[in-house]
């Protein structure tokens, strides 16, 4: 018989049945034969006072509930729905702790039957989804939710999600649900009984084979239709502007003409076909992107050429692939291939993932990772990481099965026609356009084995190139990393890497000239030391009087006197790390020439991946420690709360723009550089110092927004907002987080705020919600409230009263056209702080080169930042939007005109709080 589903939701006067909080409402459905056969829900009489925050949650007050009937009332129908049934939920084990604690307060035996949780559910079979909430599942499977927070709603949302799920589940490959089963006893839900009642179906029935999906070795896959070469015949480039219209009119019938993008079209392929190098400003609105990708598709089709085109953000090359390559594969009169190539580390290895299934000591993140893994590999077709939304343990357990050149070729072999990134590598080569990202363009620039072609290269967030450059040239080494590696090596009595490297030792008959116990006392002695000088950098660094939040600080250990005995540690710990890689290297060079299993095999390559580590780790810590170099700068990464664990030891080169040019791009024919911010007072010689393209011939091109700011947009100026530096942190913490509530009430949400320090933001943020008066708004915070950036930037797109408190990267990169975004509000001026490391490094070289370290450096970064920021408001011709700035000094200092005079021309206002309401009103 098959079973029978209940599904629960309640809402309650609060998170904890054990404080006393109880139920107000109370709702199931009846799911048999895959049917909604019944539904029950009640409101219920808490016996206790209903907060504003649930009322305004879920819309049931005490009037609502004040005629209902008490659980004990309604407890035995509950006991006889639930009789014999399978127990679902959305959070299976709220609703059910707090059904258990009332039915025992009235007498009944609480649910001891087999549970679903649809949250649980929904990770492993949508394994790339945004996020696993209620309301964002039900409008990914478009199912309708009227009420959300309402449990009748919620209830058959859930229900209806359930029945999805099932039909996902049933869909997958036999051989996928045998190993999803045999995984799903480590799940917290009876998981396992539903896979195993839709194997047992499945088996039952002779079905046909699913032509989308293949196997190999055990492993169930989509199948890939390889691209077909075509040899059409290629027009000449539209070099008219009528031509160009017609042809964007033929994709786009409401097409307006952009003379600015027109124009830009026909730079790029000129820049091309003559091989020279360009400079173009773009404003926002003329629609950079297909600027340069339609004249790249021509160049690259007649000349038989690939074109590169790299991005700073995942943000712009997610929209790159999933918005601007299918406009322009509809605009362009043949086809076109484009392909994204990221590292190595993108990829999934399915030799380690194949190795991985067969372990056995799997705890719950590691099961439901694999779990995902085995549902996305029949859907993937590029197996690319970002692709999967991973809990942190699926993060750490990513790193045993991404790709790297390590794996054993015997093991490799076998999957090297199905192996992801040789797919990726073979599909870049026969590419017309490939997409990749700064950090792997350098990267790739920098390796002796090359993938990316040389020749023709757009990068867009271009100014960007020098920051991607010099964190490439410069070396990491933080705390957590080296104790998990050597963890995952441990002594010869732990169940880790060292101890089955000996068992193999000991199962071939070898007996090294240097025991185990000389590894365990080396391994401990370098354990003890390393812990040492990560104390002595953490006690450093807390005396730097920062606050709780992330900082960096100069790591100037010549200069220290309290460091003086700092390199003869590190030497030691050198000496001990180079004694444990050298015996490890003699012992796996033993085994070479030996006949080995796969087991044995892959553990061989695991040890090979640590000496590599060891290796990198050896030559930080002499950079850092003994042989600094004059050309880079040295700093500690630290937050406060976490000590010697959240310290990381970071460099780069002083000024990237020493070796940018000639170590990157010196042997490209042509170099497009473009952005919306790249020139500073109509000129565009900071970004070119930047690069180090002072004797380069280079064309400079600025293409003007065609927006009308002046017509869309209001700036505001706080006039009443104290200067930082007359009040502490914690008063000016006070008064930003006024205005921004005031300014969130006035705008109704959709209002994005963007600040420079973390610590302000975080301290800012939690004194808005202290207040309460926001209770009604969604709070989004980067860095607190969780996600990826691209995540948390959907998720606010996604609630309609929604604030977002941005730093750093939200300053640009960042497309929200339309209602979404109509307030955008700048706290401070975006300077760097004049304590930053890297930053007193830059400004040291230019006042020892007779310049004024503000006026050269500074102030142009912030210039372009501010640029940036504004740049987040106007998306679209027809949005409107105000723009607020919580720092006087734009107005009031000397430098100020120069931020005004950055952005196109608009209206100034100085307003008080109270105007500013008004004014926002108005306007929006």
């Amino acid at each position: 018989m098959a079973q029978r589903y209940v599904v629960i939701d309640l809402e309650t006067t609060g998170n904890s049945p054990k404080k006393g909080d109880r139920i107000i409402q109370f709702a199931a459905v009846v799911i048999e034969n895959d049917k909604i056969v019944d539904e029950y829900s009640t409101y219920l009489q808490p016996e206790q006072s209903i907060s504003i925050f649930i009322e305004e949650l879920t819309g049931i007050n005490n009037d609502t509930v004040k005629d209902a009937p008490l659980f004990e009332e309604v407890a035995e129908r509950i006991c006889a729905l639930l009789e014999g049934a399978c127990f679902v939920a959305h959070n299976v084990l709220f609703d059910l702790s707090f059904l258990k604690e009332e039915l025992e307060r009235c007498g009944y035996e609480p649910f001891y039957g087999s549970t679903i949780d649809t949250v649980e559910l929904a990770k492993i079979l949508k394994p790339t989804a945004d996020g696993y909430k209620l309301n964002q599942l039900a409008k990914e499977e478009n199912l309708e939710h009227p009420r959300p927070h309402q449990a009748d709603s919620d209830a058959y949302v859930t229900a209806l999600l359930l029945l999805q799920l099932k039909k996902k589940l049933y869909s997958l490959p036999v051989m996928t649900l045998k190993k999803l089963y045999k995984l799903s006893y480590s799940l917290k839900s009876e998981i396992a009984e539903l896979i195993d009642e839709l194997l047992t179906a499945k088996l039952s029935k002779a079905e046909r084979h699913n032509p989308a999906i293949e196997t190999f070795r055990g492993l169930a896959f989509k199948k890939v239709q390889p691209a077909i070469a075509n040899s059409e015949k290629i027009p000449e480039f539209p070099f008219s502007e009528k031509e160009k219209v017609d042809r964007m009119k033929k994709a786009f019938p409401d097409f307006e003409a952009r003379k600015g993008q027109l124009a830009m079209m026909d730079t790029v392929y000129h820049s091309f076909v003559q091989e020279q190098h360009s400079i173009i400003e773009a404003g926002t609105g003329i629609g950079k992107s297909l600027g340069y990708l339609l004249p790249a598709a021509y160049f690259a089709k007649q000349q038989d050429t690939p074109v590169v085109i790299s991005t700073y953000t995942l943000q712009l090359q997610e929209q790159l692939l999933s918005t601007e390559v299918p406009k322009l594969k509809e605009i362009l009169p043949f086809s076109i291939h484009v392909v994204l190539l990221k590292g190595r580390a993108n990829y999934l290895s399915l030799a380690k993932f194949e190795r991985a299934l067969r372990g056995k000591e799997d705890n719950y993140e590691t099961a439901l990772t694999k779990m995902q893994i085995l549902v996305w590999l029949t859907e993937t077709e590029t197996g690319e990481k970002d692709e999967l939304h991973l809990t942190s343990g699926g993060e750490l357990f990513w790193n045993r099965i991404k790709s790297d050149g390590f794996t054993s070729p015997d093991l490799q072999i076998p999957w090297k026609s199905k192996d992801f990134y040789e797919k990726a590598k073979l599909v870049a080569s026969k590419a017309d356009i490939i997409v990749t990202n700064h950090a792997f363009l350098m990267a790739d620039i920098m390796s002796s084995n090359r993938i990316i072609p040389e020749g023709y290269l757009v990068l867009d967030e271009a100014h960007h190139i020098e920051q991607a450059a010099s964190k490439y040239l410069g070396k990491r080494l933080n705390y957590i990393s080296v104790k998990t590696m050597l963890n995952r090596l441990g002594t010869s009595d732990q169940k880790q890497l060292l101890r089955k490297l000996e068992k193999i030792l000991s199962n071939k008959g070898i007996t090294p000239e240097r025991t185990s116990s000389f590894i365990d006392g080396k391994l401990n002695d370098f354990m003890y030391e390393f812990e040492q000088l990560f104390q002595l950098l953490s006690s450093e660094a807390n005396k730097s009087g920062k606050s709780s939040g992330p900082h960096r600080i100069p790591l100037k250990v010549k200069d220290v006197k309290e460091w003086q005995g700092i390199s003869f540690l590190v030497e030691r710990l050198i000496d001990n790390l180079s004694d444990i890689k050298k015996t490890l290297f003699d012992r796996i060079c033993m085994l070479k020439n030996e006949e080995l299993t796969k087991n044995e095999l892959f553990y061989m390559n695991d040890v090979e991946l640590l000496i590599s580590g060891m290796n990198e780790i050896i030559q930080s810590l002499a950079e850092f420690f003994i042989h600094p170099s004059d050309q880079s700068i040295y700093w500690i990464e630290f937050t406060k709360s976490v000590p010697q664990h959240g310290i990381t030891l970071s460099s780069q080169p002083v000024s990237g723009n020493k070796i940018l040019w000639d170590s990157c791009f010196v042997h490209q024919k042509s170099v497009i550089m473009t952005s919306a911010t790249l020139s500073v007072k109509d000129t565009f010689s900071f970004f070119i110092e930047q690069l180090g393209m002072q004797n380069i011939p280079v064309h400079t091109y600025n293409f003007p927004s065609p927006f009308k700011y002046e017509e869309n947009v209001r700036v505001l100026v706080a006039s009443d907002i104290p200067e930082v530096n007359t009040i502490s942190a914690d008063d000016y913490a006070i008064a930003v987080a006024r205005h921004i509530i005031a300014a969130a009430q006035a705008a109704n949400g959709r209002m994005m705020v963007l600040f420079t320090s973390h610590d302000m933001l975080r301290t800012t943020y939690q004194k808005v919600k202290a207040t309460g008066f926001l209770q009604e708004f969604t709070l989004f915070a980067q860095g607190l409230t969780g996600g990826s950036k691209m995540r948390l930037l959907r998720n606010f797109q996604n609630f309609d009263k929604a604030v977002l408190f941005g730093t750093t990267s939200l300053w640009e990169g960042v497309d929200i056209p339309g209602e979404d975004l109509s307030c955008l509000v700048i706290v401070r001026l975006p300077f760097s702080p004049p304590d930053d490391p890297i930053i007193q490094a830059k400004c040291s070289l230019y006042s020892r080169e007779g310049r004024n370290p503000f006026y050269a450096y500074s102030l142009p970064e912030a210039i372009l930042r501010f640029r940036q920021g504004f740049g987040r408001l106007i998306r679209t011709s027809k949005d409107r939007g105000v723009l607020l700035v919580l720092d006087r000094r734009i107005m009031t200092s000397s430098y100020g005109s120069e931020f005004r005079q950055a952005i196109p021309p608009v209206e100034w206002l100085e307003v008080n709080e109270d105007n500013m309401t008004y004014r926002i009103e108005e306007w929006i």
